[in-house]
């Protein structure tokens, strides 16, 4: 090797090291000007609006261009009526306080809303909310100039999608939306009973006989449909099971008389059901199917790698069935009145009374009119 290759190598080493080092440098400038004017510990001071994906309301109430109006507030989150666009359904969009950081478990409204109308819907119609959090919020501009944390080209272009709603629907189910951000044992049961629904659907109308007809028949799967279905029958059972427990509980040993009588009362006082009255989905009383529903829930929990071929879709449908009746009496029991939450909740009645019922449009409406 010669001196001239010796000093073309030594020149690209530097070369290259120098690069390297302007490289790093530039890196860790980019990234210092990114933890400071878009920090992710969101959320923080400059991005604490969050839109909310997969739900929109239609604009009979009249709303003008870049209307940003207060709807309810909820703990550390405040609900605004987003109209973001000329002659397009109205957003909606949270902001939301730094205090919810501070929390163990944070039951965010977008989560809560979607679990109230699903079971408001008897979980035949289910909403798909997404937090969108935008930095440096400015109201009075598109949604395409806000700067929306990791969201790309083709998730931006299907911002807009969701869900249309009317105001009213909101409201009606404002009382389980209270109850779901007040009771942790309510908001766990809906959301056990949600994911049951989600692994294995069935029509709880139809099913518990609340029409004269059935739309949706119920049948067994054929034989080569079980190998298919049978996990989704066994999370379904496990997680009807934990939404009963989380509202009442395991039953106790029916040798302890007392016990058993305590624990019978708890069901009259805290579901409105009596346990000795027969449960419609089967010959046995409730409490009867409560004591067997564990030990199906076991069998589905625990299978250890044997398939329970046993565990027929009728049993699966039993079980959410149940759950949904002692979910339904724990409601009823606890659920406040209109008049109590619309103050609770701060909501914004005279919106809601702006609502024309007859009508629904995606106008929106200028000042002047």
């Amino acid at each position: 090797m010669n001196s001239d290759d010796n000093k073309d190598n030594s020149f690209w080493a530097k070369f290259t090291s120098e690069l390297a080092i302007g490289l790093d440098e530039m890196y860790k400038k980019r990234q210092a000007y990114l933890d400071e004017y878009y920090p992710n510990d969101i959320p923080n001071n400059v991005c604490n609006h969050a839109f909310i994906q997969g739900i929109k309301f239609e604009n009979s109430y009249k709303p003008n261009v870049h209307d940003f109006v207060p709807l309810m507030k909820c703990d550390d989150e405040e609900l605004f009526l987003w109209t973001h666009t000329k002659d397009s359904y109205t957003a909606l969009v949270s902001r939301v306080s730094k205090n919810v950081k501070d929390r163990n478990f944070w039951k965010n409204i977008g989560t809560v809303i979607q679990l109230a109308y699903s079971y408001s819907r008897e979980f035949e119609h289910t909403l798909e909310l997404e937090y969108r959090w935008c930095y440096y919020f400015d109201s009075n501009k598109l949604i395409s100039e806000q700067e929306i944390y990791d969201c790309d080209d083709a998730e931006r272009y299907s911002l807009l999608n969701g869900t249309i709603l009317k105001l009213n629907d909101l409201y009606l189910i404002s009382p389980i939306i209270e109850l779901l951000l007040r009771d942790d044992k309510a908001f766990t049961a809906v959301s056990t009973f949600y994911a049951s629904m989600n692994s294995h659907y069935c029509c709880l109308m139809c099913e518990l006989g609340r029409y004269p007809y059935k739309k949706h028949l119920s049948h067994e799967p054929e034989f080569w449909e079980q190998a298919n279905l049978i996990s989704d029958y066994e999370a379904a059972i496990v997680q009807a099971c934990r939404c009963v427990e989380a509202l009442i509980g395991k039953p106790p040993k029916k040798e302890n008389r007392n016990r058993l009588l305590e624990h019978k009362q708890k069901w009259i006082n805290q579901i409105g059901i009596n346990p000795d009255d027969t449960f419609p989905k089967s010959e046995t009383t409730y409490i009867d199917f409560y004591y067997n529903l564990f030990a199906l829930r076991n069998d589905a929990a625990h299978s250890y790698g044997t398939i329970p071929f046993e565990l027929e879709r009728k049993q699966t449908v039993n079980a959410q069935c149940f759950a949904s009746l002692i979910l339904d009496g724990y409601v009823t029991k606890n659920v406040l009145l209109e008049e109590i939450v619309i103050g609770k909740l701060n909501i914004n009645q005279k919106l809601i009374e702006k609502v024309d019922e007859t009508m629904s449009t995606p106008k929106t409406y200028q000042v002047d009119e």
